[in-house]
């Protein structure tokens, strides 16, 4: 089992103005982090593939993704919180997705 925290970040590869504005908060971010994490950057294709109501990340029971970017704190097999497509360029939102443990 995975004992440290580790976070899935869900990117379009087209160019997609929240993921222009989330990528750089989010490196900072964990940067400045003390605490031991992985991130996982996972893309889902480009904007038809994305679009495509049955795209496996949409699909899948352990996310469901809606938008991107995601960002998602997983911990031993389970997801601990997330933050979606509109709020995953926040930092205080950030902070406390990363401190909660």
């Amino acid at each position: 089992m995975v004992s440290t925290p580790n976070l899935y970040y869900n990117l379009d590869m087209y160019e997609f103005m929240g993921n222009l504005r989330a990528e750089p908060v989010i490196y900072k971010k964990l940067e400045a982090s003390s605490d031991d994490i992985t991130l996982l950057r996972a893309d889902v294709g480009d904007r038809p593939t994305w679009r495509n109501p049955q795209h496996p990340w949409r699909l899948d029971s352990r996310f469901k993704l809606t938008g991107v970017p995601t960002l998602v704190s997983w911990e031993n097999d389970a997801i601990k919180g997330r933050l979606e497509d509109y709020e995953a360029h926040l930092e205080h939102k950030i902070n406390a997705l990363v401190s909660s443990k």
